[in-house]
């Protein structure tokens, strides 16, 4: 049973981190140079403090570089797992607005965080491998 719960607690661990991942590259999507804890606290409505612990636990980690003035730098790793966040996300999005009709953002945000890379797979071969989502915006190949 602890293992179980302690996996459980891990992989909202792991949740967490991926939204504070999303969110960099989200706000770097949009243009935002260079980007700042508190736009990252904003956009995930999440205190300044919290942020920046988070985001000080993820340069420990090697996913960013993060410098109170200088902003947040996504490294390579982070990046990866960022883009394979939002691609999930996007992907979600189109499969249930297309094919179970469901416009629901919190729904997909859901299954960003499951999404294993057999099923992305077998979506985008479903969904005839769209490249944007609903909304216009890229979904990202990896």
């Amino acid at each position: 049973m602890r293992v179980a719960c302690g996996k459980i607690i891990l992989e909202r661990s792991r949740e967490n981190e991926e939204m504070y991942l999303k969110a960099v590259w989200l706000l770097e999507e949009e243009g935002f140079k260079p980007i700042h804890a508190g736009e990252v606290a904003k956009l995930l409505n999440i205190s300044i403090p919290s942020t920046t612990e988070m985001l000080h636990k993820l340069g420990k980690k090697g996913f960013l570089q993060y410098s109170g003035r200088a902003g947040i730098l996504l490294k390579p790793r982070g990046r990866k797992r960022a883009e394979k966040i939002v691609r999930n996300l996007r992907l979600a999005e189109v499969w249930l607005e297309q094919v179970l009709q469901i416009k629901d953002q919190d729904v997909a945000c859901r299954f960003e965080h499951i999404f294993t890379e057999p099923v992305v797979r077998a979506l985008r071969r479903t969904l005839k491998n769209p490249l944007q989502c609903p909304h216009g915006k890229k979904i990202p190949a990896i």
